[in-house]
């Protein structure tokens, strides 16, 4: 014990010591180091000759592919796949290499970047007051700094940023509207039924976008058994990218190029995996998920939530179908739809809710309550009436909303990302609510 004591001591003496007399470790100041590494990273960002391809995948999910291209005067010039506007049009705005804790790049003016993190759900369809929990201060690590890449970490929402050299023919292509040509691919949500499907080779796809966590899934079958595969997707100079490349067989599809549009037919052409296709509509699953309806029911029982949608019904094209974002409860404006299984043992509760802007609170005031569900063998759930709760308008947003609930046809589940369900007529499939 007094050796190992000793040993210890003379340790910390001998450290001691060193740590006084070497003061020539760095031949710099921490000041001038980390100014000539925010140099560094600055002209890396600079003299991309033609730019940089990036996506950045917020916090709050979905992920985003933009176009910088940065000079030495602090201002970059982008394009985003944010939307049709942000796609085809440069925006020119200010950036900043500049210390906080560490490196950071920071886009310091309103920019397409931005409109991921306006907390206005209006913007991005994300959530109130944090949007789509994106970032445009972004920390900048060493290690992470490449000769043809750079990864970098928001510094509010951790969202990732990645950043990789774009090639002549890229810069060409994203100033040429290629982006924009890219979002053709958006014109899947024009089908007026739900299911789309595409044959590429001698596979046929079912297609199923959520396009505000930017996810696709996709399903087949291989024989009699059902494959699913889900990836998150953002758009670039060449087309839909897939965040992971879909193998099947001998086809892999890292994402789909090659769009044409068809307005007047409501028919969209696209290559993927070596060949072209033609999508198409379907009024049922190419394979059901037997046990998805009641996944969707149990999950906020077990979780103690409820499901929420903005629009209620989507009906033969057309977002909310029913004007339910028009309701009002006296002063109070309307928030939201919710669907909240297992109020009791006899009935859930579907209705909209309302905001008062005055008590800064939501509320609930009338709502219907569709007795506990049928779910039936074959994948369907089918919704009853069992009564109302407060006073319940007779016509309009709510009484319609709620008559398509209770068609006999039933419903089909589709699960689009581990939190968000739609739920699609079984009638004709031109019906259908996004729950998250």
């Amino acid at each position: 014990m007094k050796k190992s004591l000793l040993y210890l001591l003379f340790l910390s003496v001998a450290f001691f010591s060193c740590e006084n007399s070497d003061d020539t470790l760095f031949e710099e100041t921490a000041d001038t180091r980390l100014n000539a590494a925010l140099a560094s990273y600055e002209k890396q960002l600079v003299e991309a000759p033609y730019g940089w391809n990036a996506v950045i995948y917020p916090e709050g999910g979905g992920s985003f592919g933009f176009y910088f291209k940065f000079n030495n005067q602090n201002r970059v010039v982008m394009y985003s796949d944010f939307s049709d506007a942000s796609a085809a049009t440069a925006k020119e705005s200010s950036y900043r290499l500049k210390a906080l804790q560490t490196p950071s790049l920071i886009f310091d003016t309103y920019s397409y970047l931005h409109i991921l993190s306006d907390p206005d759900e209006e913007v991005n369809g994300g959530v109130r007051g944090e949007g789509l929990k994106s970032d445009f201060e972004f920390s900048i690590f060493p290690d992470s700094v490449k000769a043809e890449s750079i990864s970098l970490v928001g510094r509010k929402n951790q969202s990732r940023l990645v950043l990789t050299k774009a090639t002549e023919a890229q810069a060409t292509a994203f100033t040429g509207g290629a982006l924009a040509k890219a979002l053709l691919f958006n014109n899947i949500s024009k089908y007026q039924p739900y299911f789309k499907r595409i044959t590429l080779g001698a596979t046929t796809y079912e297609i199923t976008v959520n396009s505000l966590e930017r996810i696709i899934k996709l399903t087949w079958l291989a024989g009699t058994t059902p494959k699913t595969f889900t990836t998150k997707y953002y758009f670039n100079s060449t087309g839909l990218v897939l965040d992971s490349p879909l193998v099947n067989g001998s086809q892999t599809i890292t994402g789909f190029n090659n769009f044409t549009w068809n307005a007047n037919t409501i028919q969209l052409g696209l290559s993927g995996g070596g060949v072209s296709g033609v999508v198409v509509s379907a009024i049922k699953p190419i394979a059901v998920d037997l046990g998805a309806s009641k996944r969707w029911w149990q999950k906020p029982i077990d979780s103690g939530g409820e499901w929420r949608t903005s629009d209620a019904f989507h009906v033969n094209g057309v977002d909310d179908a029913f004007g339910v974002k028009d309701l009002k409860f006296e002063d109070e404006e309307y928030a939201f739809y919710v669907y909240q299984p297992g109020v009791n043992a006899k009935y859930d509760l579907f209705a909209p809710v309302f905001y008062s802007q005055a008590e800064d609170a939501l509320s609930l005031q009338y709502g219907h309550a569709p007795a506990v569900p049928n779910f039936v063998s074959d994948g369907r759930v089918i919704f009853s009436r069992w009564g109302t709760l407060g006073p319940v308008p007779t016509t309009g947003p709510a009484a319609n909303s709620a008559n398509l609930l209770y068609d006999t046809s039933g419903f089909y589940l589709i699960q689009t990302s581990d939190d968000t369900y739609d739920m699609v007529s079984a009638k004709d499939a031109k019906a259908w609510i996004s729950w998250q």
